[in-house]
């Protein structure tokens, strides 16, 4: 009882910042579906946690994965202005990306989805560094930076201050990215040019693999936005589906704490003990994500018309959703394994096989294509790339074995109740 007294109270101020942002997280895109039009909100959600949340993962190019592996496996310290270096390529991609808005002009949710992987791109970036040097509670923070912004885009419009539309939340979007772009200039004046691009390419040769990992498990597993407008045309389902993908999300909230407050030790704990608090992990998560989707129609009506006017006809994808996310926690766990282990190259191209796969079956259905037979596809190819990590550690005799069997349990009831209940 000593030992859980002091670690509640070593963590405590991080749990009440991580719950103060998180929350901000959670709840702000949902206010602000109460204000825009589902098309808007659509918009909005395509180019926040759609297209530019891919993108992110491209203009990163995997530097931040290398930052932890360099700095706490492989103690390589002398590629500290290396990872300097990082934030001037990111401030000339931001810089082209102004220049050629200017000249071309193009449609405003690509600019905004842009504007927003620039943005994510440096909060992943400085979180990162952040969690690896134990500032967890500063991480958090850091982390909910665009939702912070949309919050107050939804404040400034609720009070009649600004005008709740599209092209404001961009504008104001731009604003946030410039405070980014200070700071990269502030970097640059004190950057330390010693073998700087010798050692910008020792990371980017380590950074390159994951790069490629990200983008594809990036795709797998939050295109949904992107295919969906893709295959379907239409930007009101996609607000419909990413209405119900961050309600979903309560459970990824839990899952953050996790990995934000133990991420030094995903890169220290023996494999057999990681395995065990994955498939707990799992499981609890399940258990409360299943809770959550069977309580909340009894209270949401009270507070939110979106929900009343759309939980009939997609509470199936509601559901599939709820099971998604659990997928999703163990994509993003089993990647910190596979990253501390470098064996990004040898997933990669079983990621890139199901990817395929995965493209090709929205072409074969795509005449009965709906919502909810998009968001079982989906799932299903989430939890095969969970499957294939496993597969791949597996390769390197590193076992998952209870979290294989905990993913295919929750899978198989996940089925059987969305096919014979709901």
């Amino acid at each position: 009882m000593k030992a859980i007294f002091q670690f509640i109270k070593g963590k405590i101020w991080f749990f009440l910042s991580f719950v103060m942002s998180k929350g901000v997280v959670f709840i702000a895109p949902l206010l602000v579906a109460e204000l825009l039009s589902k098309e808007d909100f659509g918009i909005l959600e395509y180019a926040l946690a759609g297209l530019g949340m891919v993108l992110n993962t491209l203009i990163n190019a995997g530097v931040p994965a290398a930052y932890p592996y360099f700095k706490l496996k492989d103690s390589q310290l002398k590629l500290n202005n290396a990872f300097a270096l990082h934030y001037i390529w990111l401030l000339l991609f931001f810089s082209c990306v102004q220049i050629a808005y200017l000249l071309f002009d193009f449609s405003l949710h690509y600019y905004i989805a842009l504007n927003v992987a620039y943005i994510i791109s440096n909060q992943v970036y400085i979180s990162t560094q952040l969690k690896t040097n134990e500032k967890i509670s500063y991480a958090v923070f850091i982390d909910s930076g665009v939702y912070i912004i949309l919050l107050s885009f939804y404040i400034l419009s609720y009070f009649g201050i600004a005008k709740p539309d599209i092209e404001v939340f961009s504008s104001i979007i731009l604003g946030y990215a410039l405070v980014y772009s200070i700071y990269a200039i502030s970097r640059a004046i004190t950057l330390n040019k010693h073998k700087i691009l010798y050692n910008y390419g020792k990371v980017l040769s380590y950074s390159i693999h994951v790069l490629i990992s990200g983008l594809l498990i990036y795709f797998i597993t939050v295109s949904g936005r992107i295919l969906i407008e893709f295959f379907l045309k239409d930007f009101e389902i996609v607000g419909i589906y990413a209405y119900y993908f961050r309600l979903s999300a309560v459970v990824v909230m839990i899952y953050q704490v996790i990995n934000i407050a133990f991420f030094k030790q995903m890169y220290l704990i023996d494999p057999k003990t990681l395995d065990k608090y994955f498939s707990l992990c799992f499981l609890v998560l399940y258990v409360i994500s299943i809770v959550i989707f069977t309580c909340i129609p009894y209270i949401l009506p009270y507070f939110s018309q979106f929900f009343t006017s759309t939980i009939q006809a997609y509470k199936g994808v509601y559901f599939l959703l709820s099971t998604q996310m659990i997928f999703w926690i163990a994509t993003a766990l089993l990647s910190n394994i596979i990253d501390r282990e470098k064996l990004a190259s040898k997933n990669n191209p079983h990621f890139l096989v199901l990817l395929i796969l995965f493209i090709c079956s929205l072409f074969v259905f795509k005449n009965i294509l709906s919502l909810d037979v998009f968001t079982l596809i989906h799932l299903m190819v989430v939890l095969c790339a969970a499957i294939i990590q496993i597969y791949t550690l597996m390769k390197k005799k590193i076992y998952f074995k209870k979290s294989l069997l905990t993913l295919l349990f929750i899978g198989l009831i996940c089925v059987l109740i969305y096919a014979f209940i709901l």
